[in-house]
């Protein structure tokens, strides 16, 4: 196409050439020319197509925890509301009144039969609060003050026994409330039980822990107790758990605590109202229970 067109603008020039002078030749082809180049279609640029490294950032799924707040409403239910819970039980334990052989299992030797002709395996003392000491063949304790309490005890360790013990007020000077008796299971000073009568015919059980006293029968009216410093013969059974009491070889009642399993035997005497009270202690025996 381009070469046709050039072709024929020669031609033309040629023949126009002919017949014009030099400058209306010169101006002819001029014009032709530009005419020429008029009539060419326009052509758009080319675009040369390049290369360009391009990146791609492909997604990538993070697993993500969301906390979302749930309420949850409260069901209403027909069933009864829960009972109250009962408060724990802070009283004495229970008392049973199973009458107890003393002497079942029991071997019929003593390991302990103290008359206290000897002075022997018994602490002495003499301080200011009272006193403990062998006096003419007996054991005497005495309490100087009241709302005050003195003990002695042998060297023995025993567990499941049966104890005795004869005492007398020799001058009957005792109040309510004085009580004295014996002491076992001993461990040291702050631990240990003890059970004893009183001058005005009552029976007590109590233990010692961690220093602390806890009564487990309270002072309790019994017709086999002697009163006012009569001689009575006060005695424990303690077989495993279970503790029972006797005065004058009559059965008083059974109690089940397990605070201590074994340890030392001996006697105390307890002054609630009487300054200077006084009890003697004798024939102490005890019998081992074989389980």
């Amino acid at each position: 196409m381009k070469k046709t067109l050039l072709l024929a603008a020669l031609a033309g020039l040629l023949v126009a050439a002919c017949g014009a002078s030099p400058v209306d030749t010169q101006a002819t082809v001029a014009a032709q020319v530009a005419a020429t180049v008029a009539a060419q279609p326009t052509q758009p640029p080319q675009q040369v197509p390049v290369e360009v490294p391009v990146t791609v950032q492909v997604p990538v799924e993070v697993p993500v925890t969301v906390i979302v707040p749930v309420t949850v409403a409260p069901t209403e239910t027909s069933a009864a509301p829960a009972a109250t819970a009962a408060p724990a039980d802070t009283s004495a334990p229970a008392v049973t009144n199973n009458p107890q052989d003393p002497m079942a299992g029991a071997n019929p030797t003593p390991i302990i039969a103290e008359d206290f002709v000897l002075p022997d395996f018994w602490y002495e003392f003499d301080s200011s609060s009272g006193s403990g000491a062998f006096v003419d063949g007996a054991y005497t304790l005495v309490s100087i003050d009241p709302e005050n309490v003195e003990w002695t005890f042998n060297g023995r360790k025993t567990a499941n026994i049966y104890l005795t013990a004869k005492t007398v007020v020799p001058d009957t000077k005792c109040k309510a409330g004085d009580h004295w008796g014996v002491i076992f299971r001993y461990r040291d000073n702050a631990n240990f039980y003890m059970f004893g009568v009183s001058c005005d015919g009552k029976y007590r059980l109590a233990k010692r822990v961690d220093g602390v006293f806890e009564v487990m029968v309270d002072l309790t009216d019994s017709n086999t107790i002697l009163k006012l410093g009569q001689n009575n013969t006060v005695g424990v059974r303690a077989v495993g758990d279970q503790i029972s009491m006797y005065a004058n070889d009559q059965y008083l009642a059974t109690v089940n605590d397990g605070s201590f399993a074994e340890g030392l035997v001996g006697m105390y005497v307890w002054s609630r109202l009487t300054p200077g009270l006084t009890v003697v202690f004798d024939d102490v025996t005890v019998y081992l229970i074989n389980q």
